[in-house]
């Protein structure tokens, strides 16, 4: 266990395993480091893992401000930085993604040797304009209406009312009830009001015009039962010069959890992209 202090004097936490390149694992929202620890004992044979909870998550410190993509990709560039020390893998999950889009939007790159994003959608909120084939390629599945409904919600601080319902959407009927519980708890550790403004961010964005400016090989991994459409996660990896695109099937724990349903396919897809020459 240790910590960083960033440019705006936040103290993360982070911890490392293994020897050889380094990966960065950048988890979702409302999540914690913790999630990977499948990850971290099924690749640090081979990588060295860097993982560390956002500001406001897990073990990190929780300031007033800062809950907001750019700064979380500026924490991102800061991990790189001071704990990988070179030009590092770097895997988002989730709201993970949106923090590699935005880092490479803010650092054209710099920093990082390969990248993996892990089922996210980069245009959540449903446009009336948008066609059906528009939403199926951004993923634009959520109404405002929706929207405002979860994120009043969490601020009103009814996260433990708010949070099982989501999560449930968010995994297979497979899932052990321990591996459910486990999420949640960990789900739990973040405010409500902390995770209803980073939601605010997270959602509104519109990360569309990134994925063709990425200068990095990539790899994009989709759970074909994730409540985010795989249609959305293939039309990404499409967008991306060169990248790859693989999916997990629903019947596999292919779910928007899949790291932790079924990780031994997980790394594999992983390991196999990133040591690929």
């Amino acid at each position: 266990m240790a910590t960083l202090t960033t440019n705006d004097g936040v103290e993360l936490h982070y911890d490392v395993a293994g020897t050889g390149p380094p990966l960065v694992l950048v988890h979702g929202w409302n999540q914690t480091a913790a999630l990977f620890e499948r990850q971290v004992a099924g690749l640090s044979d081979r990588f060295q893992v860097i993982t560390f909870d956002l500001r406001g998550h897990g073990e990190s410190e929780r300031p007033d401000h800062g809950y907001r993509i750019a700064r979380y990709a500026m924490d991102l560039h800061t991990v790189i930085d001071k704990v990988a020390g070179q030009p590092a893998h770097v895997l988002g999950h989730s709201m993970g993604c949106c923090v590699l889009w935005s880092y490479f939007d803010l650092f054209a790159g710099d920093g990082i040797k390969k990248a993996v994003f892990v089922d996210m959608m980069t245009h959540p909120i449903a446009n009336p304009a948008f066609t059906e084939q528009e939403v199926a390629d951004y993923g634009s599945i959520l109404s405002p209406d929706a929207f405002f409904g979860v994120f009043n919600g969490l601020t009103a601080g009814a996260a433990a009312q708010v949070m099982p319902g989501l999560l449930d959407g968010m995994v297979t009927e497979n899932i052990s009830t321990e591996d459910k519980a486990w999420l949640l708890a960990e789900n739990a550790r973040m405010p409500g009001p902390l995770s209803a403004r980073e939601f605010f961010t997270d959602i509104l964005a519109d990360w569309r015009d990134v994925p063709p400016r990425i200068n990095r090989r990539s790899l994009y991994i989709a759970g074909e039962g994730s409540f985010i459409p795989a249609s959305a996660t293939r039309w990404a990896a499409e967008q991306t010069p060169g990248a790859r695109f693989e999916s997990i099937p629903a019947g596999e724990g292919g779910n928007h959890f899949m790291f932790i349903e079924n990780p031994d396919r997980f790394n594999r897809i992983v390991s196999e992209f990133l040591t690929a020459t």
